[in-house]
């Protein structure tokens, strides 16, 4: 419970500063960016693995970087189902993408090194 939670604000920190750094993504308040970050991380747990399987000999072709295009598709789906959370287009959902990547990585080298 404790790591979703991390999870879920994690992707709530990224989507947040990917608006600041790019107008076009819009936030409404702070529980729109949570709620965002929530979905997000439900997504995530339940359909990503899915897509992951699926996309399973392209992600192999690419080395991995097709997971970032699902990463971006899975931003882009909860900004849609989020009241409050506007992401114009494909583009700008892969900056979120990459940010909540390397905040995901920073958390993850955090806790290994706690341990």
């Amino acid at each position: 419970m404790k790591n979703y939670i991390l999870i879920t604000l994690t992707n709530a920190l990224g989507l947040y500063i990917a608006s600041l750094l790019f107008p076009a993504i819009t936030l409404s308040s702070i529980a729109a960016v949570l709620w965002a970050g929530l979905l997000l991380a439900t997504i995530s747990l339940f359909l990503k693995p899915l897509l992951l399987l699926i996309s399973l000999p392209i992600n192999f072709i690419t080395f991995g970087l097709f997971t970032l295009l699902i990463n971006a598709w899975l931003i882009q789906l909860s900004a849609y189902l989020a009241k409050g959370v506007s992401i114009p287009n494909f583009k700008y959902a892969l900056i979120p993408a990459i940010i909540i990547f390397a905040l995901n990585r920073a958390r993850l080298s955090l806790i290994h090194d706690k341990s």
